[in-house]
């Protein structure tokens, strides 16, 4: 039977935790007080210390002495982890106050210490290093690691650093004026400042407008007078971020909304302007330079040079040492403006004679695509009269812009997922019969197009029938039990490739034995479950880091879980980011491949924490589904 532990045990106890994660980073005062809480239970070789029959987790298990194996179902898998000395379990049980879903069972004979839930919670809140293991120990490593990324590559490029605080360059205080200003007194006060920005606000300093150098040569052309009221003139609400925001954010800001001046605020109050000429001063490429060229093009070669400039900007700003989720939204945004022109310069040759919409699928309808991403589109329209003519319209239509992507670097879809094909092309009727389909019967094939088509994003034409879609499908999905649970054990086929006491399992077979898959292995993991959980709870955004906070509002996943699994998926995309953009080019096959064993220390710890944490967002699906 366990006995309580005596003062001369405290003491050995601690010495004994402090060899170990999180506790060698706790105060002796909380160490001492952990220890004197602690019981040391027995259990025999073969014998289950807990899992999902024991209800809801009472206590936290620290491994004394032996080998402890967590097996993700009812027998042992390739998914099982084996525990050693200092390993913790079941943490995310604990932190969710809810049965867990992972069998724990004596591998030899051992011994573990055994802290009771309430305890568990108090030094939950005493104590931040074990709050940060629990729920953020992945963050602060990725932080570490990030931070010595950026101080190396601020060093090779003179300190520029996309993640510095909009607030920080704010070197003078803001132009501004009321709405009440004459247009002469506005461009009289920026000419006065040498600005090319007058931001307009309230009576709070809330900012209502921006009037810009280009809007004046606009209001010249058309012959605006002098005494003519700047509230007129202006560009109302204009967008804006809070100082705390980065220059990532700014920079990805004026991609999405074309523009070249951010407001800049705190509390909501005008705090200053940073523009594009601001933003990249520091910099060999320009934002503004990348994406004008794109949105000015005028032929398919002139996208094809914008399109190689997205990709040498990626590459920059990622040896910058910007992060995975900034860079893959800001070139997704780019991105987006490339297949934007060749549509809109197709519909003006075809004039597809029906209201229509083009659809971005997969990783581009996620907006989380990388350099090796091939196209998933699809088209959606409502016909004035004869469907079938108007479909062999948008066909040649779709042809053209998927040829053209191809030409610009984005490869045609191997598997024909593309507008091109008739199966893709379909009224809003046909798609509302396709998924109904799928959801009904959710055989493989049904739920490898689930995969693929329930990410769909309106990229251009009439975004509201894609609107009017997407509100029936999750209507349809969320009223489906059984299709539900069919995408939750599909999410669930691919277990997290780590092995024994944690370590990664690098594929042994195939044709790149010794590398492991970060898409299918690693992205993918996060990808399902967020989509599988976003239909669960009627969650209409794309984006898997989208989803998973989304999901997290409405109650659905601890908001710390979700965090950490945000940080997690980060952690993913910022090594395939980097083995596209920065490595030596890859063999065929292989783009989203690495090799564990060639990481530096700090990188496989991560990438290590990042993996289990998918096996936890696994373990949430699995308790949910009963899986």
């Amino acid at each position: 039977m366990p006995q309580a532990a005596s003062r001369q045990i405290v003491a050995t106890v601690g010495e004994v935790l402090r060899r170990h994660p999180p506790f060698d980073a706790m105060s002796p005062e909380d160490i001492a007080r952990l220890a004197a809480r602690l019981r040391l239970g027995y259990y025999a070789r073969g014998s289950v210390v807990t899992g999902p029959d024991s209800g809801v987790a009472d206590r936290l298990y620290i491994v004394k002495q032996g080998v402890v194996r967590g097996s993700p179902g009812a027998s042992a898998s390739s998914g099982d982890a084996l525990l050693g000395e200092g390993d913790c379990f079941p943490i995310s049980a604990l932190v969710g106050r809810r049965a867990g879903s992972t069998s724990y069972g004596a591998e030899t004979d051992c011994f573990c210490w055994e802290l009771g839930a309430a305890d568990f919670h108090e030094l939950l809140e005493r104590s931040a290093p074990f709050r940060d293991f629990c729920m953020g120990r992945l963050a602060a490593l990725l932080g570490q690691a990030q931070r010595a990324r950026r101080a190396d590559a601020a060093a090779a490029l003179a300190g520029a650093s996309m993640l510095a605080p909009l607030g920080a360059g704010l070197a003078r205080a803001p132009v501004s004026c009321s709405a009440q200003a004459t247009l002469g007194e506005a461009v009289a006060a920026m000419r006065a400042e040498r600005v090319g920005s007058m931001v307009i606000v309230d009576a709070q300093q809330l900012p209502v407008g921006i009037f810009t150098t280009s809007d004046l040569l606009e209001r010249a052309a058309v012959g605006a007078a002098a005494e003519a009221p700047i509230a007129g003139l202006m560009t109302r609400d204009p967008v804006a971020l809070e100082a705390d925001a980065t220059l990532a954010d700014a920079a990805l800001a004026m991609a999405r909304h074309r523009i070249r001046h951010v407001v800049i605020t705190r509390d909501g109050r005008l705090a200053g302007v940073i523009s594009e000429r601001d933003l990249f001063a520091l910099q060999r490429f320009s934002l503004g330079r990348v994406a004008g060229r794109v949105h000015a093009a005028a032929s398919l070669e002139e996208l094809k040079a914008a399109a190689a400039d997205i990709r040498e900007f990626a590459h920059h700003l990622l040896a910058q040492g910007l992060d995975a989720e900034h860079l893959t939204q800001l070139t997704s945004a780019l991105n987006d403006g490339v297949a934007q022109r060749l549509i809109a310069m197709a519909a003006a040759r075809h004039a597809p004679p029906a209201s229509w919409c083009w659809l971005a699928l997969g990783s581009e309808g996620r907006l989380e695509q990388t350099l090796a991403t091939d196209q998933d589109n699809a088209l959606i329209f409502e016909p004035a009269g004869d469907a079938e003519g108007a479909r062999r319209v948008l066909l040649a239509f779709a042809n053209e812009v998927n040829e053209g992507l191809a030409a610009c670097g984005y490869p045609l879809c191997k598997g024909g997922i593309m507008a091109r094909n008739p199966s893709w092309c379909l009224t809003v009727a046909e798609w509302r019969e396709r998924f109904d389909g799928w959801i009904r019967s959710p055989q493989p094939e049904a739920l490898l197009n689930a995969s693929i088509f329930f990410d769909f994003r309106a990229l251009a034409g009439e975004a509201a029938l894609a609107g009017e879609l997407r509100e029936g499908v999750l209507a349809r999905a969320r009223s489906q039990p059984a299709f539900l649970r069919a995408m939750a054990a599909n999410a669930l086929k691919v277990r997290p490739p780590l092995h024994l006491l944690h370590g990664i399992a690098a594929d042994d077979t195939g044709p790149f034995p010794g590398t492991l898959d970060l898409k299918g292995s690693g992205a993918r993991l996060f990808v399902d479950a967020a989509r599988t959980l976003a239909l669960a709870h009627a969650v209409p955004a794309t984006g898997t880091v989208a989803r998973l906070r989304a999901v997290a509002a409405t109650g659905g996943l601890p908001a710390a879980e979700a965090e950490g699994s945000v940080t997690a998926f980060h952690v993913v995309q910022g090594l395939r980011l980097r083995r596209q953009y920065l490595e030596a080019p890859p063999p065929e096959g292989a783009e989203n491949r690495i090799e564990p064993a060639r990481l530096n220390k700090v990188d496989r710890r991560i990438l290590n924490e990042a993996l289990r944490q998918a096996a936890l967002l696994q373990d949430r699906l699995r308790a949910d589904y009963t899986l």
